[in-house]
C-alpha cells in the first residue's frame, strides 16, 4: 500500500563500576547488532544511545549515521555507582519517551533497578509505543561489591541469588509484556548471546509462543502452523533442563 515506516535501534547501557568486566562485551555485542542491519531492509533510519549510572541516567543522544554513532558507544567508560541497584527503568523510561514508536531498545546491565518504582509507568510506555525491550543481564552482585558491603563470599552468594530471582524477574516482566527476550548469561558467557540476539530480532520472524517459567518442573505446550519454516526455540536462563517433544510424543531433545 505504498506504506513504510523506519525503525530505530536503539542502545541502553549501564556504566556503572560493577559493568568494567562487561562494557566491552556490551560494545561489541552493540556493535554487532548494528552491523547486522546495515544494507539490509532492517537498517534503522536513527540510532539512539542512553547510558545510565546512579545516580545519573542519559542524556540522550541521537544520529542518523552509524559510523558517527559508533563511536559515542566506545566513549562509554564504567565508573560509580558503589551500592548495588543502579537507575535502570530510569534510563529505559527516557528511551521511550525519546525514540519514535516501533522501535528496538537493547538493555545491557549487571544491577537490580534502584527505581522500580517506575514499572508502571515504563508498561504504559511500552505498550504506548509498541517498542521491544530485549535485556542481556549478567551477574548482578559482583564480588567488589560483596566486600564494600562487608559481606563474605558464601553470604554474598546467597544474596546475590535472591536478588537475581527477584529483580530478573522485573527484567522478564517488562521484556514479555514488550515482546522483547531477558537473556540472563555470566559475564563470560555474554559473547555467545549475540547470536541469539540478532536472529531474534529480524522483520521475518514470527513469535510463536513466549512464556516466563518459575522455578521447579512445569510443562509448556504451543501450537505450531505446518506453513512456518526454520522453527527455533530459544530458552535462556540458568541450570537448565528441558525436553522437547513433538505432537506425536517424539523426543526431540
Amino acid at each position: 500500500m505504498g506504506i513504510t515506516r523506519s525503525s530505530v535501534l536503539c542502545f541502553v547501557i549501564d556504566t556503572t563500576g560493577s559493568m568494567s568486566d562487561d562494557i566491552e562485551e556490551a560494545k561489541r555485542v552493540s556493535f554487532s547488532i548494528i552491523d547486522s542491519r546495515r544494507g539490509t531492509p532492517e537498517e534503522p533510519s536513527d540510532y539512539i544511545l542512553v547510558p545510565f549510572n546512579d545516580p545519573d541516567f542519559g542524556p540522550l543522544t541521537r544520529t542518523t549515521n552509524a559510523d558517527e554513532f559508533k563511536p559515542r558507544i566506545s566513549s562509554l567508560t564504567a565508573s560509580g555507582g558503589e551500592d548495588l541497584p543502579e537507575m535502570c527503568l530510569s534510563g529505559l523510561q527516557l528511551a521511550l519517551t525519546g525514540a519514535p514508536p516501533y522501535s528496538e531498545i537493547f538493555i545491557f546491565t549487571d544491577a537490580p533497578a534502584k527505581d522500580s518504582y517506575l514499572k508502571s509507568s515504563v508498561l504504559a510506555l511500552i505498550e504506548k509505543t509498541h517498542s521491544v525491550v530485549t535485556f542481556m543481564l549478567t551477574n548482578a552482585l559482583s564480588a567488589r561489591r560483596r566486600r564494600n558491603s562487608g559481606i563474605d563470599d558464601n553470604q554474598g552468594q546467597k544474596f546475590s541469588s535472591r536478588i537475581v530471582s527477584a529483580q530478573n524477574l522485573l527484567y522478564e516482566e517488562l521484556a514479555q509484556a514488550s515482546g522483547g527476550q531477558a537473556i540472563e548469561v555470566s559475564k563470560g558467557t555474554l559473547p555467545k548471546a549475540t547470536d541469539i540476539i540478532i536472529d531474534s530480532t529480524t522483520s521475518a520472524l514470527v513469535t510463536v509462543f513466549q512464556a516466563t517459567r518459575n522455578a521447579g518442573q512445569s510443562n509448556l505446550t504451543f501450537v505450531v502452523d505446518d506453513t512456518l519454516r526454520n522453527l527455533t526455540a530459544y530458552i535462556t536462563g540458568s541450570a537448565l533442563t528441558f525436553t522437547l517433544y513433538s505432537p506425536s510424543g517424539k523426543l526431540h531433545l
